[in-house]
């Protein structure tokens, strides 16, 4: 099974060990920034819909073999957190979904992937050899990702109210969104997530399409940053560079035609990722164990 977990959904994809598809599901929220709680119930609730889709019991889980890419697992505190974990699967191969993105991106090879969704970050693996951008986290030179582009909504709203910067639609669009102006809305947003923030990054899309200007210059800023990231990845001559997330999904049709030209579409989605990921990583312990044995019998 292969598992992408990012801050607003988990994507589970059960196929057998000759590849045919089982079963699909999807879940909470999946990165561990949320607590370990959150992302286990998020994995086996999405696990138990893909089990379900295969018409297979849910005491199968324990013969599963798992790959899982979550977002913000190259944090140290984060992978000791997952690694905690007492899973019910037969053996769990844990990454962040960078790698599992790349190997999906590029059907198991290597490549460039740009992810763009609730957060931020890009890699590019070229004869081994890792580049990584990003992935610090919301509001930490996040400045494309649906949580900033949320974020950035709420504060033109603000300044807007306060007459502190121009009129925008985003204002009325968050008012009526939360039921609230000015500290009201502060106030429902109070230690508000990424993923909240998340949420409300189609509402600047939709007053984009609508001719806002300040929207239109919020999503300009995203465009050129995500220009620059992949600018930057391709210095590092990767035979292909995917960009991938509901925000890039938004985004790359008005990228420009040389950035446009440096991209290739991701052959296999992130899950697919996670399952080329768990059959290496599984192989590999097999093979460290048989090496094990034989070196004990010797």
């Amino acid at each position: 099974m292969g598992v992408d977990g990012g801050g607003t959904k988990c994507r589970v994809r059960i196929e057998s060990t000759s590849g045919d598809l089982l079963g699909v599901g999807l879940g909470g929220a999946a990165n561990p920034s949320q607590g370990l709680t959150t992302v286990a119930n998020s994995i086996v609730s999405a696990t138990q819909m893909a089990l379900n889709e295969a018409n297979l019991p849910a005491n199968v889980m324990k013969n599963i073999v798992v790959g899982a890419g979550l977002a913000g697992l190259h944090l140290p505190q984060y992978q000791q957190l997952m690694m905690s974990w007492q899973h019910p699967f037969k053996a769990l191969f844990l990454t962040d979904d960078l790698q599992t993105a790349l190997l999906g991106a590029h059907q198991g090879s290597e490549g460039a992937v740009v992810i763009v969704g609730t957060g931020f970050s890009a890699m590019s693996l070229v004869k081994g050899e890792k580049t990584a951008i990003g992935g610090y986290g919301f509001l930490m030179a996040d400045y494309c990702s649906g949580s900033w582009i949320g974020h950035q909504a709420v504060q033109a709203a603000l300044l807007d109210i306060d007459n502190l910067a121009p009129k925008t639609l985003l204002t009325s669009m968050l008012e009526n969104k939360f039921n609230g102006r000015g500290c009201q809305l502060v106030n429902e947003l109070v230690g508000a997530t990424p993923k909240e923030y998340g949420a409300i990054a189609p509402l600047v899309f939709l007053a984009a399409e609508k001719q806002d200007l300040v929207a239109n210059q919020i999503i300009n800023q995203s465009r050129q940053f995500i220009s620059r990231v992949i600018e930057l990845l391709a210095k590092s001559n990767p035979a292909r560079i995917s960009l991938v997330g509901g925000i890039a999904q938004r985004i790359q049709p008005s990228l420009s035609d040389d950035i446009l030209n440096k991209l290739s579409q991701p052959l296999q989605s992130p899950e697919q990722g996670a399952i080329h990921f768990a059959k290496a990583q599984y192989q590999a312990v097999n093979e460290a164990s048989e090496k094990h044995f034989y070196l004990e019998e010797d």
